[in-house]
């Protein structure tokens, strides 16, 4: 699965976020790293709370967690939607992810994920116009 993160993989990811919030007021984030030696979801929990992911107004995050050479991946909602889809939507977007992970197109399978996030989102969150604003940069974070 192992790939280097090249500034076409982070385009296309910033453009699938972009699309995502286009219809929502929630915040998406995707962040690569290259091994994990925990449990993803623990990893993923610590990187939410050092990109300040818990500080949006309606707590409308999601942080996509991956790395790479650990063939590891977590989804990770905020309260405030995790209260609006429940476990059962976060287990669904990772099985969707599963098939393209395992033919080793982990960008394929975050912008998957992402659309499907973004489509809770979109519903729970819709986007409120012109005083929407964006809370957390589309960057894609990137950890040794």
């Amino acid at each position: 699965m192992k790939q280097p993160l090249q500034e076409e993989h982070r385009l296309t990811l910033q453009a699938a976020i972009a699309s995502a919030e286009k219809h929502c007021s929630g915040e998406i984030r995707v962040h690569v790293a290259e091994t994990c030696t925990r449990d993803a979801l623990i990893e993923a929990r610590y990187w939410f709370q050092k990109l300040g992911m818990h500080k949006t107004a309606l707590r409308n995050g999601i942080l996509f967690y991956i790395a790479l050479d650990s063939r590891k991946y977590a989804i990770l909602g905020d309260q405030g939607i995790h209260e609006k889809v429940g476990q059962a939507f976060w287990d669904d977007v990772r099985d969707a992810m599963h098939p393209a992970l395992e033919a080793s197109d982990w960008v394929a399978a975050l912008c998957a994920g992402i659309a499907q996030a973004g489509g809770a989102l979109a519903t729970h969150f819709p986007h409120a116009g012109a005083s929407d604003v964006n809370e957390l940069s589309d960057e894609i974070s990137h950890s040794a």
